[in-house]
């Protein structure tokens, strides 16, 4: 498997994983904060793939015990996909997980632009920002 960054130039798998990683501990963020008000708690972890790793939320709490699809990060480009179903990701990405503040210095974190605690955002969400 070759991984690119965000750049395109290939980088190695430890990279990518850095970068994953960054990125789920926010997304966790996102999750906590939208169920601090729930008797139970939902936990993201990644089911590594061939080509896509699943990001998969799991509902923890008395008598939950739920799964669900909640991402795919293309490992060959950072881009962050909407799950189609259990297997297989939407077309067009959602962002890209290397679009973060801590490259180049940004302050705002592009990666995390077009998620909320149910997984990333719909196409028309997206569009509607972009005024298409």
């Amino acid at each position: 498997m070759k991984y690119h960054d965000y750049k395109g130039t290939e980088c190695s798998q430890c990279f990518y994983e850095q970068f994953r990683d960054e990125w789920l501990v926010k997304c966790q963020k996102v999750v906590d904060e939208h169920m601090r008000n729930y008797s139970w708690e939902q936990k993201l972890f990644v089911n590594k793939g061939r080509r896509y790793d699943k990001i998969v939320c799991e509902d923890v709490g008395e008598k939950m015990e739920s799964r669900r699809v909640w991402a795919f990060i293309d490992k060959t480009n950072g881009n962050i996909l909407k799950p189609s179903g259990w297997s297989a990701p939407a077309k067009h990405a959602r962002g890209n997980i290397y679009e973060s503040p801590s490259r180049d210095g940004r302050k705002h974190d592009d990666s995390m632009q077009f998620i909320g605690a149910f997984g990333p955002a719909y196409m028309d969400k997206i569009k509607e920002y972009y005024g298409a």
